[in-house]
């Protein structure tokens, strides 16, 4: 997997028709045997001693590309559109204090007491969004002595998501989406989805891809979409700007998976 995302961000930056394409691949290409041994010596003394259990050099091999980031735009048929990700060291999401979640962005007023214990105490972000979306959504760990593999959340501005991902399967699948902002919600529980975002507005300019200030050119979509909409129908309203978009960017690749899970979304919503 590591592999297939290294070529990932390849096939990315060979592509034609981004306005933006920035990432960091040769440093990670270039990251030395020696700084990895060192890093995973150390992870594994850290992680024996917080978790009481011993991790392997194959689980610390995600450390290869623990820094590597990517980040794509464009605007096509006048909606705008943009994708990426940004790893934050898998090391520190291993073994580290929890982050201040404050000062990464995470919106608390939308939290409960309980929800900014449990984000604070029992979790580490490895996997930050791209670009506009960045701030407040990631890839986390529900870390805990009783459980590991770490179980693995979506946290994005206000609300998380349980998931069924491993590591694996949360970078085959943020691949197969290519690493379109929000990509998880095609993979997120729909009974969740609609229970966290129905009563749970959007705020100002969630996503921001949708043409919503004066003056820009006239788009298909989005126009419903404004900071007093439901993050629900806001979300409805993305997975169709993807399941739109994503085949005309990308021709070569194949998303009847997204198209069908949305059609399945649309159906839940309407029983």
């Amino acid at each position: 997997m590591i592999n297939k995302v290294l070529d990932f961000v390849a096939d990315i930056k060979s592509r034609s028709g981004f306005y933006t394409v920035e990432d960091n691949l040769e440093k990670t290409l270039s990251f030395s045997d020696k700084a990895f041994n060192f890093i995973a010596t150390n992870t594994k003394e850290d992680f024996l001693y917080k978790w009481d259990r011993e991790i392997t050099d194959e689980e610390l091999i995600w450390e290869r590309i623990g820094n590597l980031e990517l980040d794509w735009e464009l605007t096509l048929d006048n909606i705008y559109l943009y994708g990426g990700f940004k790893n934050w060291g898998f090391s520190d999401a291993l073994v580290s204090h929890s982050p201040d979640y404050e000062s990464i962005g995470c919106e608390h007023p939308y939290f409960t007491k309980e929800e900014e214990r449990f984000l604070k105490e029992e979790t580490f972000f490895f996997c930050k969004s791209a670009h506009g979306m960045g701030n407040g959504t990631y890839g986390i760990f529900h870390r805990t002595k009783e459980k590991y593999p770490f179980d693995i959340l979506y946290l994005d501005n206000g609300r998380f998501f349980k998931t069924n991902f491993s590591l694996e399967s949360y970078y085959q699948a943020m691949i197969d989406s290519m690493a379109v902002c929000g990509w998880q919600y095609f993979y997120l529980d729909f009974e969740e989805i609609k229970t966290k975002c129905a009563d749970f507005k959007v705020g100002q300019r969630w996503l921001t891809i949708y043409p919503y200030s004066e003056g820009m050119a006239l788009s298909p979509l989005g126009h419903n979409v404004t900071k007093e909409t439901s993050r629900l129908d806001a979300v409805v309203h993305h997975m169709e700007v993807c399941v739109y978009l994503l085949p005309k960017i990308f021709p070569d690749k194949d998303f009847i998976y997204h198209k069908q899970r949305l059609e399945d979304f649309k159906i839940f919503l309407n029983k």
